[in-house]
């Protein structure tokens, strides 16, 4: 009986040894998995952080883009500038983008262009002749935006994964398909008998007054209109809108409302366009509860005039930068192009429409560039000589990027010249 006691004593002591050696494995092992599961979880979440900030970067470029080599220039400061905000890691560390060399410009989004030209870097495209800009930059639609890499140094996993982690995000963005719905349009109805002058056509736009039962339209007419996102449209709201405060959606074949206030008369209507209207060339004009004056937070204007103010400039010299006069405050880049509801007039005389009940259907958007600030009005208007009021534009037609717009497929076709910055890939 002894001898059988001490047997069994001796079996359960191997017994509870193999079990302590195996729960020493066992526990490495957990170990060993979770270390691997917290580096790995940190690679993950160092690349999501990375490409969040890869996309703000290719987005802000994108925005920037103006058929223009003075886009292509702004988009790679933009995309450079734009992950100074972004960082990754435990550490916090900052994401940067090389401009010269993580900053890519493409026609297509995957094809090659006419050229046989892919993405073409900024540092490439830098060393071209001015013309090759020039005809490269009027056709660029994608912005692909590489960050420079980003290292994560491994804690528990080295046997693994090594001692770190290295690795860029890449992203690209670009203009989206043709908008059916377009925002902050300028509050003003165009007349035209044709519809579709060719690019380059320059044009003088006159102020017409509407009552409120009716508006006699002529052809190169316009008629400020009563837009419902803002409480009244007297001359506070007409100077404000005009300036370029956001304003109601429109899309194609909807009716925009023609009904004129008291302050879209002869007497103020033009005053209050003028004024807005002049901000874009860096004029702040008294009144209005300082409103066209007023700045943000760091000091800039809330209607910033645009990056160049220069007079009498076409499409083609404004979209490249040359010549140049830059404005006192800072600037933003497109102010000068006012997208407008377009109202198609009967193409055989006369060539005059009235709109009564004062609303019609929008035959299309069009674009135009304002050439010059408007004249100081004179007060009263003469509607007769349409003396004030005027609007000395060109009619362009170009890729613009617009700020605000949308894409219902149950619409209109789209716009192809209007289109907002969208994330490809």
């Amino acid at each position: 009986m002894s001898l059988e006691r001490e047997q069994q004593g001796r079996e359960q002591r191997n017994q509870s040894g193999s079990v302590m050696v195996m729960t020493a494995i066992a526990m490495v092992a957990l170990f060993l998995i979770l270390g691997l599961a917290i580096d790995a979880s940190r690679i993950y979440m160092a690349r999501a952080e990375m490409q969040n900030a890869a996309d703000a970067a290719a987005l802000s470029a994108a925005r920037e883009l103006n058929s223009g080599t003075t886009g292509i220039e702004s988009a790679a400061t933009a995309a450079a500038s734009a992950n100074l905000a972004n960082t990754y890691s435990l550490k916090k560390v900052a994401v940067t983008v090389d401009k010269n060399t993580g900053v890519e410009f493409a026609t297509n989004l995957d094809a090659p262009d006419a050229s046989g030209r892919r993405y073409v870097s900024y540092q490439t495209y830098t060393g071209w002749a001015q013309a090759t800009k020039d005809d490269f930059a009027k056709n660029v639609r994608f912005v692909r935006v590489t960050t420079q890499s980003g290292t994560t140094n491994i804690v528990f996993a080295i046997g693994v994964l090594g001692t770190s982690h290295a690795e860029t995000r890449q992203a690209i963005a670009g203009m989206s398909v043709g908008l059916n719905r377009i925002c902050d349009f300028f509050p003003v109805a165009v007349a035209l008998t044709d519809p579709n002058p060719a690019p380059g056509t320059i044009m003088t736009l006159n102020f017409v007054q509407g009552s409120g039962s009716s508006a006699t339209l002529s052809d190169k007419d316009y008629i400020i209109l009563e837009v419902p996102d803002i409480n009244g449209n007297g001359a506070p709201e007409t100077a404000v809108l005009s300036a370029g405060v956001t304003n109601a959606c429109q899309s194609v074949g909807a009716d925009v409302t023609f009904h004129m206030t008291p302050s879209a008369n002869t007497n103020n209507g033009p005053v209050q366009i003028t004024d807005g209207t002049n901000t874009r060339f860096d004029i702040q004009t008294n009144g209005y509860g300082n409103a066209l004056s007023a700045t943000l937070p760091d000091g800039t204007l809330v209607f910033k005039p645009d990056t160049n103010i220069y007079a009498d400039l076409t499409y083609d010299q404004y979209r490249n930068g040359s010549p140049l006069t830059a404005p006192s405050h800072t600037g933003k880049n497109q102010r000068r192009i006012l997208i407008v509801p377009v109202l198609d007039l009967p193409g055989v005389a006369p060539s005059t429409t009235t709109f009564s009940p004062p609303h019609t259907p929008v035959a299309k958007f069009g674009a135009l560039l304002l050439r010059r600030r408007i004249a100081d009005p004179q007060s009263p208007c003469s509607q007769a000589g349409n003396i004030c009021g005027r609007l000395e534009v060109e009619w362009i037609d170009a890729n613009l990027v617009l700020g605000r717009g949308s894409y219902d497929p149950n619409g209109s076709p789209g716009l192809p010249n209007f289109t907002i910055p969208v994330l490809y890939r």
